[in-house]
């Protein structure tokens, strides 16, 4: 029961904790949105014990994964830092850090150096014109979100002639956490929200959902709730859809809804009466999704849902 259109939720962790490989990219994308569930649902002692261990269990494989250069490779023991990779693992775990996990500071540093580099270093060409000016926004955002903004490179992709309208999402969310508001709101004036599949994801291993989960922590970070809830619906429409996403876009776009949820939590969200198979339970929750677990042992059984609250509730039978 939740009064966000179903986001699939319980199908879409186990999809991204099982999933069988463990380059950076899938590391990340399987712990990342972990940060977050607790936004979203009410999680019992086992389920936060499970994702704490996740979590602190991905931080080591991901630090395991870093380069001399200061980046993290895209394989372990890779010679050379991944760009996207690097920008993706290095936001997890700046984020873990701010939610109280422990993360190497020397590694934290190494990383920064690398990413200063890179983003001061980045010039586009036509070898990086699809998906470069957003690799340097991301690169820029996360560097202003570990309290390294650089200003400089910032301007200068700002002037850039072809930005493309996922790039201006990404860099107006840096030049938020460098405290630079009007120019972050300048930025996103009049830019959409919705963005087709690319024909080739490329090295950003992008999607058009991705990309609109990044416009949503661009808005959740702004404080356009309106806005925001519009975008956030739309993409929990799209995640409850028994569609197959990528690592990234599902990790990226429950992260991202999580954030949103999480930054607007006010009152009761879900007031409900359930009857399940004679079983009647009161719901007065603030969490956004409430999970029930329902058996039948043989036969059938009658499962009934009153609504007693203001806000719209969304049932979904998870079998």
């Amino acid at each position: 029961i939740s009064n966000i259109p179903n986001l699939n939720l319980q199908k879409r962790l186990e999809y991204l904790i099982q999933y069988p490989h463990g380059c950076i990219e899938q590391t990340t994308s399987g712990v990342f949105p972990q940060l977050y569930v607790n936004q979203l649902t009410e999680l019992d002692e086992n389920r936060k014990k499970s994702a704490e261990h996740n979590i602190k269990a991905g931080i080591g494989r991901i630090l395991n994964m870093q380069t001399t250069d200061g980046g993290f490779g895209y394989w372990p023991g890779a010679r050379e830092g991944d760009a996207w990779g690097s920008n993706y693992a290095g936001h997890f775990l700046v984020e873990a850090q701010t939610a109280g996990y422990t993360v190497s500071e020397y590694a934290l540093q190494q990383w920064k150096n690398y990413q200063r580099g890179k983003a001061n270093s980045w010039v586009p060409s036509t070898g990086n014109f699809y998906g470069g000016d957003l690799d340097q926004s991301y690169r820029l955002y996360t560097l202003a979100l570990a309290k390294a903004p650089e200003l400089g490179a910032m301007n200068r992709l700002k002037e850039f002639k072809y930005l493309s309208n996922e790039a201006k999402w990404r860099l107006a969310a840096a030049y938020k956490m460098a405290g630079q508001e009007n120019t972050a709101l300048k930025l996103i004036s009049g830019l959409p929200t919705s963005f087709n599949d690319p024909v080739n994801p490329g090295f950003t291993y992008g999607s058009g959902l991705r990309d609109e989960a990044m416009a949503l922590e661009t808005l959740t970070l702004l404080g356009r709730k309106d806005k925001a809830n519009e975008l956030m619906q739309t993409i929990a429409a799209d995640l409850a859809q028994d569609h197959w996403y990528s690592t990234q876009t599902t990790a990226y776009s429950l992260m991202a809804v999580a954030k949103f949820c999480g930054k607007n939590a006010s009152g009761a969200k879900i007031i409900a009466k359930t009857n399940i198979g004679g079983q009647k339970t009161d719901i007065n929750s603030q969490a956004y999704i409430r999970q029930l677990p329902v058996f039948v042992n043989k036969g059938s059984s009658n499962v009934s849902v009153t609504n007693n609250g203001t806000n719209m509730l969304y049932v979904r039978l998870v079998t």
